[in-house]
């Protein structure tokens, strides 16, 4: 056989194992949302949904008398419901984002359950209500999120919610609202409840026996989370900033920000694979001297 043969299926064969190592990207848990939601709203994705405020109709719903100036809106919050046993051992965390053409892509993190930081607070903070299982994901800026030329026909402006955090059962989003500068609320639908406090760290669960029934792996599960999350935020960030199109911004980053806050593994599989290929290589390059 020829010696170019022989490093070429070499090559190939290194390439394939270092493919096989790369896991496929998980997506967020779904977002659940809410029939009278989902009339104002998209969801090209399912750990995505956004209510539109201007834009193009032919794409989907889209609310253009409901804010009559874009240019006073400096934040949102959105009600959500989880199931409480996950939320306070699994945890979870996404962004309350402001998508439009004058500004690309603008996420504010928001964390919940285990995910919470009582030393790294984020932008967007998470209340109680007084319904258990219900919380309330809220950010309010100092500046408004939307420039006033967003009003334009040709722009387009969108108010969403993105969820990061694949392992919960799920989040059933049932209300949200558009805030002005002193938290007044321009616009809102839904189901919302009022908000009480800023979410603590959970207080471990107790079993029967009274021993702490938190997983012994919680924490380093919880830390790995929050290490995704902080990562997918600045490849979303990243990404979307170039989009062009209402619809096109949201799945394109979407899909980013979700791909970033699975594990990272699929980097280390890939390093591995290129390991493997150099080890070919020089196999190959050992035979090919002795050879001569």
């Amino acid at each position: 056989m020829k010696i170019s043969k022989i490093l070429a299926g070499m090559s190939a064969a290194a390439i394939v194992a270092s493919m096989a190592m790369i896991p496929a990207s998980a997506a967020g848990t779904k977002l659940n949302v809410s029939d009278d939601l989902a009339k104002i709203g998209r969801q090209t994705q399912d750990d995505l949904f956004a209510v539109f405020f201007n834009g193009d109709e032919s794409e989907g719903a889209v609310n253009k008398d409901a804010i009559s100036d874009l240019g006073a809106v400096y934040g949102a919050s959105f009600t959500i419901k989880v199931d409480n046993n996950d939320w306070n051992t699994i945890g979870g965390g996404g962004s309350i984002n402001f998508n439009s053409k004058s500004g690309g892509w603008n996420d504010k993190q928001w964390a919940g359950g285990s995910w919470v930081e009582d030393d790294k607070p984020k932008d967007t903070l998470c209340y109680t209500t007084e319904e258990e299982g219900t919380y309330v994901l809220e950010y309010l800026g100092d500046a408004p999120v939307f420039a006033t030329t967003d009003g334009d026909a040709d722009n387009y402006a969108a108010v969403g919610i993105n969820n990061w955090a694949a392992d919960l059962k799920g989040i059933d989003v049932v209300g949200m609202k558009v805030l002005g500068a002193d938290g007044n609320v321009l616009f809102e639908a839904g189901s919302n409840k009022d908000k009480k406090e800023v979410q603590k760290k959970p207080v471990a669960e107790e079993s029967s026996s009274g021993a702490d029934s938190t997983p012994s792996g919680t924490d380093s599960k919880k830390d790995d989370s929050k290490k995704d999350d902080k990562s997918s935020a600045a490849a979303t960030s990243s990404t979307a900033a170039g989009t062009t199109s209402s619809k096109a911004g949201t799945t394109t980053t979407t899909a980013t920000s979700s791909a970033a806050a699975s594990d990272n593994t699929a980097a280390t599989g890939a390093t591995a694979g290129l390991a493997l290929a150099g080890v070919a290589l020089a196999g190959a390059a050992i035979v090919i001297s002795k050879r001569k």
